[in-house]
């Protein structure tokens, strides 16, 4: 298992006293790391065994590495990598309230709409990164090898048999590599430490290593784990050779296509672009042909796509073959809020026009293309094909979710409105309590009818049924889906319409009928898109507090299945074969039109960057849309060489039709209708009547600020602490 984290236990070693305390310094954090064994939980679960251990007595040199069993508590320690109540899930530390979601708001795919109007949230298209003092993105790497490879250092005295000691050797070069992969994608060339160092080792203040040799090196550490560990010591949800080949297919493709987009020369000194691409193929077939189901989830996610959300969603992934590796939570000893903090206004997700426009149609096209139908909507018919022309881009919330692919009515809160109901009409009380607006011909209950309702039923005076829903401080929601409507915050306070971009707690929205305690303090947005994923109705959702235990994937088959696609196009052995063995499989779960490859032409879709071949473009849209808000983009984005065309763009939001725009104020004082005081219009109120409406928006445009990505953002800059350290280190480019 990915395990819990304790405190920190104490180590001598060296005859010094081990503390996070020490280390402040670049040689502090490669020569005295944290180096602390946590303590093992007991656990109920028959595949749970690598948790079955009672907590140890301090451990020393003299008692840390003797047998197995105190090898293997001090391993535990190293998963410490994938630990937090948010993922090590990126090659980075991410943390804070966005959790996996972080560096998807750094590519620009989504948005963290807690920055101030008139503002450019991105700090890359705001042109806003500096070198910092010191940074976790450098350090804690060196602390991980630090610890991995002390074990190695002591790997030949433990009296264990040699296939145990190759699984102790295994585990350590994995987490030894996995960390130099973190220091590579960041800062390109680093200082490679394979060794034990003391205080006056060269290494310490040597130059960095270019970044070929790292990558060499990290390639024959994987390959000599795939080689050499035996999977039978292994236990439930531990490093194995599958997880093994897992990450050695990110890191090829990562490596690989890096080399080739930003034109990297190489000497023939060290493994080369084209073959690292090779062995990501090979690897990522081999995983993809052993006919490993992908998750469709547990019969209690009843959406369309089902599966795809719930994996993130779900208390135990130990029961999906598809996740190779992953970090359980446990109730009242690990656990994370990830759902809560998609449930409160200052640190909420949302998603910008451009990243929507990026999902396809149920029929696998993209929205520009010229083929795409427009379909219309009554209570009473359902969905009828229209025969009026449609343009994706310039219509309402309900047209833009209305024949989409799955996954984003599961990423973004699908638009509705509900009526909220009060005690004098018989409901229990003011604030939760609703019923569904049949109003526009059921145009506001179209998706709320998609979804289960959230709620307890009762029956109001004049025989309608209204829905209350509990008080999720009490416990789990007890709703048997993975996600329900209507949204609520964290208190189960209902928020009556989607999109919402209102700050007031009530608002008068027809025939004089006030809405009560509709949570619009919670859940307020500036796009109209409020991002949902981890949210599932089986969460706990405490006001304040850790509660969440959904278990959260590492390693999982939908990234490898892209890996293959992607490095497949890269190697020219991209067909419709390997597009029905990869991105097929994940469009049948999406319930989405497949991909044909004979069928993407020039004019496939039109709003694509014209400098990918239309192809490539495809599995690059597959891949971001299949990973979104798990920290893969910013990664992506720039291997692809294509962070300025996915940053340098202005976070719009949904489409106000010149219907709605009476409703709408535009510049100060008052806020009525679909916004409050500070969002906009991308026109003035009469512009906007005149051409039928207008997208909402919030922040500026980069590029006409003069802002945006620069190159130098490719590689992170190094803490200007470490550079004091160590005057052989050279800054990166441009910082």
């Amino acid at each position: 298992m990915v395990l819990p984290s304790l405190p920190h236990r104490v180590i001598r070693h060296e005859h010094q006293t081990l503390t996070p305390n020490n280390l402040t310094k670049m040689k502090n954090h490669i020569i005295y790391p944290v180096l602390c064994v946590w303590a093992l939980f007991g656990m109920t679960s028959c595949n749970d065994s690598f948790l079955d251990l009672s907590p140890k007595g301090a451990i020393t040199d003299a008692t840390a590495f003797t047998s197995f069993e105190s090898c293997s508590d001090y391993v535990a320690s190293l998963y410490d990598v994938f630990n937090g109540h948010t993922l090590f899930q990126g090659p980075a530390p991410v943390s804070g309230a966005l959790g996996t979601s972080t560096r998807d708001t750094w590519s620009g795919l989504l948005t963290n709409y807690a920055s101030g109007w008139g503002t450019i949230p991105n700090a890359y298209a705001n042109q806003t990164i500096t070198v910092p003092v010191s940074s976790s993105t450098y350090t804690l790497p060196y602390q991980w090898i630090r610890q991995a490879n002390i074990l190695l250092a002591h790997i030949e005295e433990p009296k264990v048999t040699d296939a145990q000691r190759k699984y102790l050797e295994a585990v350590a070069r994995f987490f030894r590599a996995y960390c130099h992969y973190a220091l590579l994608v960041n800062y390109g060339d680093c200082i490679y430490a394979d060794g034990l160092l003391t205080e006056s080792s060269e290494e310490l203040y040597k130059s960095r290593d270019p970044r070929l040799m790292v990558a060499d090196r990290i390639h024959s550490e994987l390959t000599w784990c795939i080689q050499n560990i035996p999977d039978e010591i292994a236990e439930a949800n531990t490093i194995n050779s599958t997880v093994c080949k897992a990450f050695l297919s990110r890191f090829c493709l990562f490596e690989g296509t890096w080399r080739k987009y930003h034109g990297i020369k190489e000497d023939g000194q060290y493994i080369s672009g084209q073959k690292l691409l090779e062995e990501c193929f090979a690897v990522s077939k081999e995983l993809a042909e052993k006919g490993t189901p992908l998750f469709r989830g547990d019969g209690n996610d009843r959406h369309e796509g089902s599966g795809w959300g719930q994996m993130w969603t779900t208390d135990d992934l130990g029961t999906v073959p598809s996740v190779f590796l992953y970090v359980k939570y446990v109730q009242d000893i690990k656990m994370h809020r990830l759902g809560h903090f998609q449930h409160i206004a200052s640190a909420s997700l949302e998603m910008p026009q451009a990243t929507v426009d990026l999902y396809l149609t149920k029929d696998g096209l993209p929205i520009h293309n010229a083929a795409v139908e427009y379909f219309d909507y009554t209570k009473a018919n359902g969905y009828t094909k229209a025969s009026k022309p449609y343009d994706y881009a310039n219509c309402d919330p309900y047209l833009t979710f209305r024949n989409r692919d799955t996954r984003l009515a599961q990423m973004v809160i699908p638009p509705y409105h509900v009526n909220l109901v009060g005690v004098n009409e018989g409901a229990a009380d003011n604030s939760n309590c609703w019923v569904p607006d049949d109003s526009a011909d059921g145009k506001y209950s179209e998706y709320l009818d998609q979804f289960a309702y959230r709620g307890t039923q009762g029956k109001l005076k004049d025989g309608r049924t209204y829905w209350c829903s509990p008080n999720f401080n009490l416990g789990y929601h007890q709703i048997e889906t993975h996600k329900s409507l209507p949204s609520t915050n964290w208190a189960g306070n209902v928020l009556v319409n989607e999109p919402h971009t209102q700050a007031v707690n009530s608002q008068d929205w027809s025939g004089g009928k006030t809405q009560y305690g509709s949570g619009k303090g919670f859940q307020k947005g500036h796009s109209g898109y409020f991002v949902w994923k981890h949210v599932a109705n089986w969460d706990r959702q405490f006001a304040s507090g850790t509660a969440d235990v959904s278990d959260k994937p590492v390693f999982k088959l939908e990234e490898i299945l892209l890996n293959y696609a992607e490095a497949a196009f890269e190697l020219g052995r991209f067909n419709q074969g390997v597009a029905d063995a990869t991105i097929n499989k994940l469009r049948e779960r999406a319930e989405v039109g497949r991909m044909v490859v004979s069928a993407i032409g020039e004019d496939f879709d039109p709003d694509r960057d014209k400098s990918v071949d239309p192809v490539l473009w495809e599995i690059r849209r597959e891949r971001l849309i299949e990973l979104m808000g798990e920290s893969f983009s910013f990664e992506d984005v720039r291997r692809w060489k294509k962070a300025a065309w996915f940053v340098n763009k202005q976070a719009c939001g949904v489409w106000v039709d010149a219907d709605n725009v009476s409703a709408v104020r535009s510049g100060t004082g008052g806020g009525t209708g679909l916004l409050d005081n500070s969002t906009r219009l991308e026109a003035d109120i009469a512009t906007v009547t005149a051409q039928g409406g207008g997208h909402l928006y919030y922040y500026l445009d980069p590029v006409v600020a003069g802002k945006g990505w620069k190159d130098a953002y490719y590689l992170e800059p190094l803490p200007s602490e470490e550079l004091l350290l160590n005057k052989n280190l050279e800054q990166n480019r441009d910082y």
